[in-house]
């Protein structure tokens, strides 16, 4: 392990804390770091770019359990009050207290976009009075982990550095969870709070069969013949299985765009591991020509069809993957 994430560990190890801003700081900084592609010395995120994460984090740990996220109950950290203003405004307007992820939220569709910009920008604010610069300071030294331009409001790191924070993304993720939890469970009586942290609570949830999907997924048929996404090879009705690329436990939920045909065993042996990026590849690439396939037939009136032209639109596969390595 390079130096450059050894510092990384250390800060996270030993930083002090009332609150958890510097785990969602340093949590929304990696993942937008592996989303880097390679071109030039530097990669340059803006505060508003980071603020949308540290949002998306505490609204998914929110609106499904109510986490804690600082020492003092009386006074909540400003990030969580933010949170929970946007999560009043999407409560008033869709009248239902039903939660869902973040991630699926189209808060213009909703004619939420100002509220939720404006939650954006007090998240940047307060990330630039408190957050930034004291997450590279700890025991009296400064750890350039990367520079910072306040006027900018931007954060950039240098493109050997991102390598190493993508080399390492799933220790990283790892650890800031690690480091998460240990701060929720002196904040929360809540119980399995490190199950909560990845939103994973299979006992409260009922799964449904897939077979509804098979008219949709039969479109990308050769010939009529079944083929297996992971091996390719022809599936017999014995050994016909719907598989989740990414996991029914990380997801809750059966969307068209993330369900493919596969074996029986082979769906067993995967389990709730994340797939590879050549997986995310191919899915996205299905899910292109599964649109096209469902255009101009009756399933293009279906929920099914805008949920797939959304999550295109939207880049879902990749958006919930990366979200979920961490």
């Amino acid at each position: 392990m390079d130096t450059y994430i050894k510092d990384w560990h250390h800060i996270i190890l030993n930083c002090s804390f009332d609150n958890t801003y510097k785990m969602v700081w340093a949590k929304s900084l990696v993942e937008l770091a592996i989303s880097v592609t390679e071109e030039g010395d530097t990669a340059t995120f803006t505060f508003n770019d980071i603020s949308k994460l540290c949002l998306k984090h505490y609204w998914n740990q929110t609106i499904y359990f109510e986490l804690i996220q600082g020492s003092n109950i009386k006074k909540p950290p400003e990030l969580l009050t933010y949170t929970k203003e946007l999560i009043s405004d999407y409560v008033a307007k869709v009248q239902t207290n039903q939660p869902i992820r973040f991630e699926k939220i189209n808060f213009t569709v909703l004619n939420l976009e100002d509220n939720y910009n404006k939650a954006v920008n007090k998240v940047s604010n307060t990330l630039k009075n408190d957050v930034c610069w004291r997450f590279k300071n700890l025991d009296g030294s400064t750890y350039e982990l990367y520079d910072l331009s306040l006027d900018n409001r931007t954060v950039t790191f240098k493109m050997e550095d991102i390598r190493s924070i993508k080399q390492y993304s799933d220790y990283l993720f790892s650890f800031i969870n690690y480091r998460w939890t240990q701060m929720l469970e002196g904040f929360n009586f809540s119980p399995r709070i490190s199950r909560k942290v990845r939103a994973i609570d299979e006992d409260k949830i009922k799964r449904s069969s897939l077979k509804k999907f098979h008219k949709y997924l039969d479109l990308m048929c050769n010939n009529g013949k079944r083929t297996c996404f992971y091996c390719g090879k022809e599936i017999s009705d014995k050994e016909l299985s719907v598989d989740h690329v990414i996991p029914w436990s990380f997801m809750f939920s059966d969307d068209i765009w993330n369900l493919v045909y596969c074996h029986k065993g082979e769906n067993s042996e995967k389990s709730n591991r994340l797939p590879s990026e050549e997986d995310i590849v191919r899915l996205e690439e299905r899910n292109a020509t599964l649109l096209t396939l469902m255009e101009g037939t009756s399933y293009s009136k279906s929920k099914d069809f805008d949920q797939l032209q959304l999550a295109n639109e939207k880049d879902y596969v990749r958006s919930f993957w990366i979200s979920f390595k961490g």
